[in-house]
């Protein structure tokens, strides 16, 4: 009985690889077709469930002198309501807002456990975090999750959309007071002040658009 116990458990781990892999190839191809070939990436993976992250960095585009950061696994991690069913894109300064890439892949991740450990309606979007693990160099220390934004307009129809039930999510580095604005007042006045600007919003040292 324990030598059939210990083939299921292998078997339940073969075929989530299984899926994992199909479903990181359509992910990863999608970001691929619209933003070119990634040059860094890195792997988190869970202890016991065995369920992994991995996280891309997509180089600076010359058009519009944005660089990207994207998970891809984060969707089929077990939250605390089933699937995750998302996955996180920064899309940043090419400077990386004057940090390292090391710093950025490591606050995607902490946002992602965070997600997977805390938060139970991952995809009520627009919502915001408040966080202390941005990096030190950046003045934006909350986070807004919103739709995306400035990406093509069929960026999020790829093939087995339904099979896997995914939504990609922007995660915008904001300020404390953009921040209290939006979870007291909504997302209008942060919106209407940030199309209002002539600053970027992907730029994490830029002035607050809300004092």
């Amino acid at each position: 009985m324990k030598f059939y116990r210990k083939d299921m458990n292998e078997l339940l781990d073969r075929e989530k690889e299984f899926i994992f892999d199909i479903y990181h190839s359509v992910v990863l191809n999608n970001y691929i077709k619209y933003w070119g070939m990634p040059e860094y990436r890195v792997i988190s993976t869970r202890e016991k469930v065995n369920e992994k992250i991995y996280v891309y960095y997509f180089p600076c585009n010359k058009k519009n002198k944005i660089c990207r950061v994207a998970t891809v696994g984060l969707s089929l991690q077990s939250g605390l309501s089933g699937k995750v069913r998302c996955e996180y894109i920064f899309t940043l300064p090419c400077d990386l807002g004057n940090t390292t890439l090391d710093s950025v892949f490591n606050y995607m991740l902490d946002i992602a456990a965070h997600t997977v450990f805390n938060i139970s309606n991952v995809l009520n979007i627009p919502r915001v975090m408040s966080s202390r693990l941005a990096p030190n160099e950046w003045k934006t220390k909350a986070i807004l999750f919103d739709e995306l934004r400035g990406e093509d307009e069929n960026f999020s129809e790829i093939i087995c959309k339904e099979a896997f039930n995914t939504e990609f999510i922007w995660v915008v580095p904001i300020y404390d007071s953009e921040y209290l604005s939006i979870l007291n007042n909504g997302i209008d006045e942060f919106d209407q002040c940030e199309q209002e600007s002539e600053i970027s919003i992907v730029d994490v040292n830029r002035d607050p658009f809300i004092l």
